[in-house]
């Protein structure tokens, strides 16, 4: 399933919320990811962490964004390269990000 919802907060802060529904590969198809997220991804035993971590990377592509665009710091905390914040969740069936030019968090 595509974009589940989209929340405009103000104009500066958006919310993107992804059900997950597709296959592992579906998800997978159009996505392009950094070496390290994709070491990263392919240490994940889970079929649903793996599911999770791709929908986040189709959320971005709604805001914008690539995985080229992310990034973490020591701490695992997200960042995006044009400075905005941004908070991810994913659980079970839902993904959500949240990116604003103010320090913001979503869970």
């Amino acid at each position: 399933m595509p974009l589940y919802k989209t929340i405009v907060h103000n104009s500066d802060t958006q919310i993107f919320v992804w059900k997950i529904s597709e296959t592992e590969a579906a998800l997978n198809a159009t996505i392009q990811l950094q070496d390290k997220h994709l070491h990263r991804l392919n240490g994940m035993l889970s079929e649903q962490h793996r599911k999770g971590f791709l929908s986040v990377r189709k959320l971005l592509m709604e805001a914008g964004y690539t995985d080229f665009d992310l990034n973490y710091d020591t701490n695992g905390k997200p960042s995006l390269a044009d400075g905005k914040h941004i908070s991810i969740t994913h659980s079970y069936d839902f993904s959500a990000i949240i990116v604003s030019s103010q320090n913001v968090g979503i869970d």
